[in-house]
């Protein structure tokens, strides 16, 4: 009897036991096959939505970089067109009215918003050789601004305004500007003679006589023996003297501005009266 019973029992147990196993087990397939199928499904449809929105965002971000580009380059065109025709407006005269001048200041302003700092520099240069009046140094500033935003690093010497030209730029050395002889000396209406044998340089300018020797601290001014503070030098085939004293040896005012490694250069030799006089004469026999 207990036979029986005991066989009954595991019967029992048997056919409850199967069945939720396997449930059990089918339930477990279901969350390991199923749903992750699903959840695949989904990430791949949100990879593509991405991938849509990343080339739209690409799509709109070329259209807007090339409207700028576009809206950049008209306005490059319309100020150059205004450079030209105010030019044109110039070509005929050496005076230059208070609207042209501002003008010209507008230019340079608008040229450096589009940040063509060497276009504003060329027409800051413009206006500066167009408008110069000795003793007013104030147009040197935006020079040197401009100067310093090309990022230039060589030292610039003018000479009433006009820009001293020069196959080699001046240079700085010991605290002092030195520029080649020929140059200083044709900007300020000099002679310039170099004597091989004794290495030296004679430059006069009316009456003025002035003689500086290669690799000597001295100079000869009308006769008198001078002490220099910087020698002259020969550096590629040029030589260069010393700035400050060349041109206040010649009557010229001489101020250096840090920003541009600017030399500024006022001309103060009146011309003789019989110059002046020649030059009325040429002016009405024309």
């Amino acid at each position: 009897m207990k036979k029986v019973i005991s066989t009954s029992l595991v019967a029992i147990l048997l056919a409850t036991s199967v069945p939720a196993a396997l449930a059990a087990d089918l339930e477990s397939k279901g969350k390991g096959s199923g749903k992750p199928e699903v959840k695949a499904e989904a990430k791949d449809k949100s990879k593509e939505t991405s991938v849509k929105e990343s080339d739209t965002a690409t799509d709109s971000d070329d259209e807007n970089s090339t409207e700028a580009s576009t809206e950049s380059n008209i306005k490059d065109v319309k100020l150059k067109k205004q450079l030209i025709e105010l030019r044109q407006e110039l070509k005929h005269t050496a005076e230059i009215t208070e609207d042209q001048k501002a003008k010209y200041e507008q230019l340079v302003a608008d040229l450096e918003k589009t940040t063509d700092k060497h276009g504003a520099l060329d027409v800051q240069l413009e206006l500066l050789q167009r408008t110069y009046q000795k003793g007013d140094h104030t147009p040197f500033k935006k020079l040197g601004e401009l100067l310093e935003k090309t990022g230039s690093t060589e030292v610039k010497a003018f000479v009433d305004g006009q820009q001293v030209k020069a196959d080699v730029a001046p240079f700085v050395q010991g605290g002092r500007a030195l520029v080649p002889v020929r140059a200083i000396s044709s900007a300020l209406k000099a002679e310039v003679n170099w004597k091989p044998e004794t290495r030296s340089v004679e430059i006069t300018r009316g009456e003025k006589s002035i003689t500086l020797y290669l690799d000597k601290k001295e100079a000869t001014v009308d006769g008198k023996t001078i002490s220099l503070d910087t020698t002259p030098v020969l550096k590629n085939g040029r030589v260069f003297l010393p700035l400050r004293f060349i041109s206040e040896q010649l009557n010229a005012k001489v101020e250096w501005q840090e920003e541009g490694k600017i030399v500024i250069i006022d001309d103060l030799q009146a011309p003789k009266e019989s110059e002046q006089d020649t030059d009325a004469n040429d002016t009405s026999a024309k």
